[in-house]
């Protein structure tokens, strides 16, 4: 057994919100690098997804623990992975010389129940924790759980609506910054 004083376990919790926010930056500058201006893209419906996520943890009145930055990160690596997925489809029907609203619906309808069979493990892994699991655990599961709902609507209706508005303000779209 150990016994952790409080600010030990504050400087913890400190240095777990610097890491995730240190992992975001590196994340954010990552997906502009790489998908240019649709990475702009990725990066708000993470940011909404990570809004909804601290909405619903403080509408719970949860403490933010570790397990919890833990569950905070996972969902931003998900949120990635989400997008990754969405924006390689458009690639490649953008290679196929689909137009670019045809490979934009294409990629998001072809890639939909990718994403709602990953989040659905995920969510099955994340009942088990919390009906099995302690405290920390638990906090774990229902941050998780929380971010994995939040990331399934961001990566599929934010991040599609994000790319049908920046498509209505021109009529004759050639080309995507992807």
């Amino acid at each position: 057994e150990r016994t952790v004083g409080p600010t030990l376990g504050a400087e913890s919790i400190r240095s777990g919100v610097t890491a995730s926010i240190g992992g975001l930056s590196l994340v954010v500058l990552f997906m502009l690098f790489y998908y240019k201006l649709t990475g702009l893209n990725a990066v708000i419906s993470i940011v909404v997804n990570l809004i909804i996520l601290l909405g619903m943890m403080a509408y719970l009145g949860a403490t933010m623990t570790l397990p919890g930055i833990a569950g905070f990160i996972l969902t931003i690596g998900m949120g990635v992975d989400s997008n990754v997925l969405i924006f390689e489809r458009i690639k490649e029907e953008l290679e196929a010389q689909r137009g670019v609203r045809a490979s934009i619906n294409a990629g998001f309808s072809r890639v939909f129940w990718t994403l709602v069979d990953t989040h659905v493990a995920a969510l099955i892994s994340c009942a088990f924790l919390f009906n099995f699991g302690t405290g920390p655990i638990r906090g774990f599961a229902v941050t998780l759980f929380i971010g994995l709902v939040s990331n399934l609507f961001t990566s599929i209706f934010v991040s599609k609506t994000l790319f049908e508005a920046a498509l209505i303000r021109r009529h004759q779209v050639a080309t995507l910054s992807i």
